[in-house]
């Protein structure tokens, strides 16, 4: 997706180069070996006919959807190990990345978070969380000349406490206190609406994380769409938005590496979509065994924004 441009103002010109920044959670991507940590629908061999070939027709259909989204940065959530993450990244063909990031898991989690780059990873660490799963992960990506700092989350689901999500955005809190420059991105799956809601859902990202329109401390790019297209998943029969990308203010002001206005997105094709336009899932049938169909994508949205670094 890269792609340079060139600014013609006097009494300089900029040149520049623009990339494409993406998060996606691939819905529990389970390879088809047993390693004791498998949710009960991927394990091989048992009763939802988890198996090699569904696996293959998963990652198929996955690599469908990054190859034509085309980021140059994507992290994916639900990602069950680096053997697996290696697979999906090769089945993407002349648009495999170069570099790529999983971490090391705690032995309670079954899946985590990992990055897929075409530029060099420069730095990884991961802030481990007290009686959590998953970890957050800072990754530093080098463009041009410049460190690219991204912050990849994964919290706990809406059904789980409103205090598991605080311990996250305690975490990140403490986490960003080290970013003198201010250049970062928090991406991810938060499992968080952009405003709160009902039963108090939303306000560890909102009030503990200061994320919300321009004028906050971190910029939710969901703001740029009409509220009525502000969603990446259906939870139950409602449309949420639960995957973020938020800026800090240093990358919406302009400056050398910023935020392309009003380049975010819901990335979609008709493909990706059921006949009530929501994300077309991966899917198990709900009548006899339960097994898996070998259809459907993910029941997440990927989100996707550009940002640029100027040089003159």
């Amino acid at each position: 997706m890269r792609r340079f441009f060139l600014f013609l103002c006097i009494p300089f010109v900029a040149f520049g180069l623009e990339f494409k920044v993406a998060t996606y959670n691939v819905e529990n991507l389970f390879d088809a070996h047993f390693d004791g940590g498998e949710y009960e629908e991927y394990i091989v061999g048992a009763k939802h006919q988890w198996s090699e070939e569904k696996l293959r027709q998963k990652i198929t259909n996955l690599a469908r959807v990054i190859r034509d989204m085309d980021a140059d940065i994507i992290a994916l959530e639900e990602v069950e190990n680096e053997k697996i993450l290696l697979r999906l990244n090769e089945a993407l063909g002349t648009k495999a990345y170069a570099y790529h990031f999983f971490p090391l898991k705690k032995e309670r989690s079954s899946v985590e978070s990992a990055l897929l780059s075409r530029f060099p990873i420069t730095q990884t660490n991961t802030m481990l969380i007290k009686n959590q799963a998953r970890g957050i992960h800072r990754i530093v990506v080098r463009i041009e000349k410049e460190s690219l700092v991204l912050f990849v989350n994964h919290w706990p689901a809406q059904q789980e406490r409103v205090e598991e999500r605080m311990q996250y955005a305690l975490a990140l809190n403490s986490m960003l206190l080290h970013e003198k420059k201010g250049a970062y991105i928090l991406l991810g799956d938060f499992n968080s609406p952009y405003k709160i809601k009902k039963n108090d859902w939303g306000i560890a990202l909102v009030r503990l994380l200061k994320s919300g329109d321009k004028n906050s401390e971190h910029y939710n790019l969901w703001y740029e769409l009409p509220e009525n297209k502000r969603f990446s998943h259906v939870y139950g029969k409602h449309q949420e938005a639960l995957d973020h990308i938020l800026i800090s203010q240093t990358l919406h002001n302009a400056q050398a590496l910023s935020y392309k206005p009003n380049s975010f997105e819901a990335f979609s094709r008709p493909y990706m979509l059921d006949e009530k336009g929501n994300p077309k899932r991966w899917q198990i049938s709900v009548h006899g065994k339960g097994q898996h169909l070998g259809i459907g994508f993910s029941d997440h949205l990927p989100i996707t924004a550009i940002f640029q670094i100027l040089t003159h």
